[in-house]
């Protein structure tokens, strides 16, 4: 399978590569959702101190931290740029006019714990990668390197029929004054410091999930997009029947009810009457509303994934379309 092929067959509402990354409307929700998951994963929930800062700004940070006392070792840099380096050019020839987003986070160590951190750090990232992935060991370390004598660099890659697709860098730096030689800082901050950042790009890590979750066509015809429920554009689909009755309004008075429950928790949720709408936008759990819900309080939770439905009451929705999505 080519990955002309996949993103033909996802098409163009999840991406399209020309001259850039062309997200559609579902795709820019995949890349918002993994962007969130890595500013939870590497700037929230580290146990050091990661401070945002512009990727040009790097020196006034620095020299902020220290003026407030907040610079303990270890503490990092977090930054979100446009970036034009160009990322697996042996697996796509276009790939140098690709400009792409990545997040980057910058740690400053004590030279102690610098390599424990730089080898602690690799395991993390590895397993970030892999917990969202329906094939985890796709995400594989790629051979160590060292772009000088004190830099030494892994990448994470992607593994597919049509190549790898690297996804994340991984460096640990020891002669850090030369980093920061043009920007005016102080020898003297920088002594026995050393560096490890890691260089996600969210562009290239969106491609690879959204070719992790690709099912080609089937007896149906369509293809399916199996995505880890975080990621998912949208997490819930509500279905009313198509079927004009005397209870159709009553149905969809109680959908839309149910919409804003499940949406008030802030849970992405669309609404449609199509069942091909939802099976075109890739919504992992559709619920469906009908006359038994109106008699018991009871709708039908479809999982897109399995084919399968449990019946739900719908004072228990929310909780248990939360416990699906996390």
């Amino acid at each position: 399978m080519t990955l002309e092929k996949i993103l033909e067959d996802v098409g163009s509402a999840f991406l399209k590569l020309e001259r850039g990354f062309l997200f559609g409307p579902q795709g820019r929700l995949l890349r918002r959702n993994v962007e969130e998951l890595w500013y939870r994963y590497c700037v929230v929930m580290p146990p050091y101190n990661v401070f945002l800062s512009a990727i040009d700004g790097m020196s006034e940070t620095l020299g902020t931290l220290q003026r407030v006392g907040a610079g303990e070792k270890p503490f990092g840099i977090a930054a979100l740029e446009e970036s034009k380096s160009c990322w697996n050019g042996e697996t796509l020839s276009e790939a140098y006019k690709l400009p792409h987003r990545v997040g980057r986070v910058t740690v400053v160590a004590s030279a102690a714990e610098g390599k424990d951190l730089f080898h602690r750090k690799q395991r993390e990232r590895k397993v970030w990668w892999r917990k969202f992935s329906r094939e985890p060991k796709r995400f594989q370390f790629a051979e160590a390197k060292r772009s000088t004598k004190n830099k030494e660099i892994i990448d994470i890659e992607a593994h597919f029929s049509f190549g790898k697709l690297l996804v994340e860098s991984i460096s640990h730096q020891q002669d850090v004054k030369r980093i920061f030689k043009d920007q005016n800082v102080s020898d003297k901050s920088l002594e026995n410091v050393h560096i490890v950042e890691h260089t996600a790009s969210l562009d290239w890590g969106s491609l690879a999930f959204l070719c992790d979750a690709y099912t080609p066509r089937g007896i149906s015809g369509t293809c399916q997009v199996k995505l880890h429920p975080k990621f998912s554009p949208y997490k819930v689909g509500f279905h009313v029947c198509e079927n004009v009755d005397s209870k159709s309004l009553e149905k969809s008075r109680l959908l839309l009810y149910l919409n804003n429950l499940v949406k008030a928790e802030g849970i992405e949720t669309v609404v449609t009457t199509s069942k091909i709408g939802m099976e075109s936008l890739q919504v992992p759990l559709v619920v469906h509303v009908d006359e038994t819900t109106l008699q018991n309080g009871i709708v039908k939770v479809w999982s897109q994934l399995t084919t399968l439905h449990e019946s739900v009451h719908i004072t228990d929705l929310t909780k248990y379309v939360s416990s699906r999505c996390n």
